[in-house]
């Protein structure tokens, strides 16, 4: 006769039953187990869709928006002082011109043809400082002069990257569009979710703060 209790529903000789922690003992509803929104997974989160712009299944609060490219999204505020950095680094040529033109002719009211030459030199030097920062120099590496001082980053929303050149002429030809049609389209950041432009929204674009 067997010392042995009754038999245990489930257990075996051949099978003995596995203890916590053993291989091949699941738990429904633990963390990885099941994809969100699965039976036993992480009920009530927002379905599993790694392809949605902004999703980022590790950012700080759960399950939800978050903007690709590191950081976090800008205040208005800091972007207002990258683009103040931007025109005064753009206008340098401008006081410099006038002085060279005003020791050429001794006034700017009486300028010789050659002091003219020489305002129309700075501000052609202007422009192209203007159209290499806010263009090219953004559209490549996400980054202006001003932006480059704040650490502040201009991306894509769906690639987290920079927005190329071609985008970045685009998002600044209709930022001087909206800008003088309607001047809620700079202080739109203020209130927006995600702290965009209209002309940010047009490029579809966001400016991070690394």
């Amino acid at each position: 006769m067997s010392n042995q209790g009754p038999p245990i529903p489930g257990q075996s000789d051949d099978h003995p039953p596995r203890q916590p922690g053993q291989p091949g003992q699941f738990a429904p509803g633990q963390p990885g187990q099941f994809p969100p929104g699965q039976p036993g997974g992480n009920q009530g989160l927002q379905p599993y869709n790694p392809t949605r712009p902004g999703y980022n299944p590790y950012h700080q609060g759960g399950y939800g928006f978050a903007p690709l490219g590191g950081g976090q999204l800008a205040g208005w505020g800091s972007r207002v002082g990258a683009s103040i950095i931007d025109s005064l680094f753009a206008l340098i040529p401008i006081p410099i011109g006038a002085v060279v033109a005003i020791a050429m002719s001794g006034s700017l009211e009486k300028m010789s043809d050659s002091a003219r030459t020489v305002m129309v030199v700075a501000y052609l030097a202007y422009f192209a400082l203007v159209i290499w920062n806010r263009i090219i120099r953004q559209g490549r590496k996400g980054q202006s002069i001003g932006k480059k001082v704040l650490g502040l980053k201009l991306v894509a929303v769906r690639t987290g990257q920079p927005l190329g050149v071609g985008r970045c002429l685009g998002r600044e030809v209709s930022g001087i569009i909206l800008s003088n049609l309607c001047f809620l389209d700079l202080l739109w950041p203020l209130w927006d979710e995600k702290k965009q432009t209209w002309h940010d929204k047009i490029v579809a674009s966001h400016v991070l703060k690394l």
